[in-house]
């Protein structure tokens, strides 16, 4: 090394090589050499093949390629086959061999098409909510071309979590990428061994739903969706750590705008671009998205039982009167609420689960059409009536001077009026029937119709005539149809 300094110093001096050889008295080849020479020159040994090992190159290539075998592993098996020479020159040997091969690490980028592929994946956290330290699942979803991202969160990582993850991603994006890259984990895949490999039904029932086509990255090997590995890391970094939120709503709303004022609208490092630019180009390629969501075949089913409410672990929720006595869906939502939807997959209601084993958790709006607003009784309903009536008391003594029988039936349908009529108009037709002596709801329900006094302009014969008045004539509304048909038949 001291002489190739040497001579490369006094080259750079001005001195000739026939100078320098005299000056150090080399040759002149050795001085061209050292010239020539960029790196610090060093002894190598030549290469030659180990006499001993040279029978058994072909097999240590088959154990070591192929069945993917330890060095210590590979010696072993060559003693078995009768190799008696050293260890060291078999390690050697593989040495060679893996500096010819690229490492496990290397990859090759992969870039997709617009609306080709979307990547989805979650990780968990740790995050102060309401002042305690609660575990989040971030679920997140990325668009190979845009890359555009969307993130939720849950309470849970359960399979009916994870799936309205995906929906919730695919809807944000109104539309669907044809092919969805995902892990091994359980709710995906049953069976990672490649050859063995077994989808789970479940997540192709939804796969087919949204018409998306499934594919599992490597095991073991998650930078194959190395698009959406990275920006959990970010998302940590720049929004996670040291925050605080007062409630999980919070958390979702603060999460939503973070991903629009910052993830949208940050340029990318790889496409120079910002994600909601190139979405512009990617949106209309991506599938259109049914307008049912997902309701898999393992779903929870249960019948709404008469006082309409439905069990679900160990506790009960109301639902809309009118679906008692039929099948409802229950689909569990971020942990923390239950959905109820019907045959069409319509939500019917939406409760926050309970904590307490054996609650029921009743909405009043559920059974506002079994409450009556109208009493039974002919005492509570002559009550009802003065109160809002007082000044139509001799109203009220001629229904029940003229339907003895059942008064109360006469007095109900009139108090269903109140709710239909504007109070002025009914105390307008409870005189005209007062004064006219016709006591019945038809013919108060006439008046109010009309909308005026009914005026006679000539007498109708002797039979119209009840105490010496006239009684007013009122609209018939009904339907003749089946009396015009009846005509037809006897003709």
């Amino acid at each position: 090394m001291e002489a190739w300094t040497t001579i490369r110093y006094l080259q750079a001096q001005g001195l000739g090589i026939r100078a320098i050889c005299r000056e150090l008295g080399i040759s002149r080849k050795a001085v061209r050499r050292a010239l020539r020479t960029e790196g610090v020159p060093r002894y190598q040994r030549p290469s030659r093949p180990n006499p001993k090992l040279v029978p058994f190159e072909a097999q240590i290539r088959v154990l070591y390629f192929r069945e993917h075998l330890i060095g210590s592993r590979i010696i072993r098996e060559l003693r078995g086959a009768g190799y008696d020479g050293s260890a060291s020159a078999v390690y050697l040997y593989l040495r060679s061999l893996r500096a010819v091969v690229p490492s496990g690490k290397a990859t090759e980028r992969y870039e997709t098409a617009p609306g080709q592929q979307g990547q989805f994946d979650w990780s968990p956290y740790t995050v102060e909510v309401g002042g305690e330290l609660t575990r989040v699942i971030v679920y997140g979803m990325v668009l190979g071309y845009s890359r555009r991202k969307h993130y939720t969160a849950s309470l849970d990582e359960t399979q009916p979590s994870i799936f309205e993850a995906v929906e919730a991603c695919l809807r944000h994006f109104e539309g669907a990428p044809k092919e969805l890259l995902v892990d091994n984990a359980k709710a995906f895949v049953l069976q990672a061994n490649p050859a063995h490999f077994r989808w789970n039904p479940q997540f192709l029932e939804l796969c087919g739903h949204y018409r998306v086509k499934p594919r599992a990255c490597q095991p073991y090997r998650a930078r194959t969706k190395g698009k959406v590995e990275r920006p959990f890391f970010y998302l940590e970094e720049q929004f996670i750590k040291g925050r605080r939120f007062s409630s999980f709503e919070d958390f979702l709303q603060e999460l939503a705008v973070f991903e629009h004022d910052d993830l949208d609208q940050r340029v990318h490092s790889t496409t120079q671009e910002r994600p909601l630019d190139r979405f512009e180009v990617e949106r209309p390629t991506l599938t259109p998205l049914p307008e049912q969501r997902f309701v898999g075949s393992l779903a929870l089913s249960r019948k709404v039982s008469w006082d309409c409410l439905v069990s679900y672990r160990g506790c009960r929720y109301s639902v809309p009167a009118t679906q008692a006595g039929k099948l409802v869906w229950l689909l569990p939502s971020r942990g923390t609420h239950l959905l109820i939807l019907d045959a069409r997959r319509t939500v019917l209601a939406e409760h926050r689960l309970s904590a307490t084993k054996g609650a029921i958790t009743m909405l009043e709006e559920h059974y506002a059409p079994l409450r009556r607003t109208t009493a039974k009784t002919y005492v509570v309903l002559a009550e009802q009536f003065l109160t809002r009536f007082p000044q139509h008391a001799a109203f009220l003594e001629g229904v029940v001077a003229q339907h003895k029988l059942n008064p109360a039936q006469q007095l109900r349908a009139i108090m269903d009026l109140v709710t239909l009529y504007d109070p002025a108009a009914l105390e307008h037709a409870f005189g005209v029937a007062h004064e006219y002596a016709t006591y019945s709801h038809s013919f108060v329900r006439g008046l109010l119709e009309s909308g005026d006094r009914p005026t006679v302009d000539a007498l109708p014969d002797e039979s119209a005539l009840v105490g010496g008045r006239v009684l007013p004539t009122t609209a018939v509304r009904g339907d003749l149809a089946p009396y015009q048909r009846l005509l037809e038949v006897t003709r």
